[in-house]
């Protein structure tokens, strides 16, 4: 019995240490579970306001060419003045274009930002995690060694 009276510390030590080491690992998984969860509410939010912004440029374009119309209607171009209006129309839709080129720019940069985020904090949580780990094992083997020296 002496010789196992000698280890139970040893062991006890070792099962405490894994016990901390799996939580530990397990509250580094949630975090980064909480981490991938707020990345994707953060895309979903942003390509909702981005579908919503792309719904009110295009009814802005279609109120602006209802508007030009009227006012080449009214104006009384003739059949000959057509070219000028399907111009001055198509300048108006080119010009909504860019705007919306501008605007995918930003929501892929806005997208990126957000991907690049979460994929740094998720790794500072497993770095942290592993260093933890790490760490924990060393102060086992640090406490074994004083016992048995």
């Amino acid at each position: 019995m002496g010789g196992f009276s000698s280890w139970a510390p040893v062991v006890a030590s070792a099962l405490q240490t894994g016990t901390e080491i799996a939580t530990s690992q397990k509250q580094a998984k949630k975090a980064a579970s909480q981490v991938d969860a707020q990345r994707q509410s953060a895309q979903q939010a942003l390509a909702a306001q981005k579908a919503t912004d792309d719904a009110e440029r295009a009814r802005k374009l279609r109120v602006q060419q209802a508007s030009l119309r009227a006012a080449q209607g009214a104006s009384g171009i003739q059949a000959g003045a057509a070219g000028s209006a399907s111009a001055v129309l198509a300048g108006a839709q080119r010009s909504l274009l860019d705007v919306q080129d501008a605007a995918d720019g930003a929501f892929a940069r806005q997208s990126s930002s957000i991907e690049q985020s979460a994929q740094y904090k998720r790794q500072n949580l497993l770095d942290t995690s592993r260093y933890n780990t790490l760490s924990q094992i060393t102060s086992w083997f640090a406490r074994r060694d004083n016992w048995g020296g």
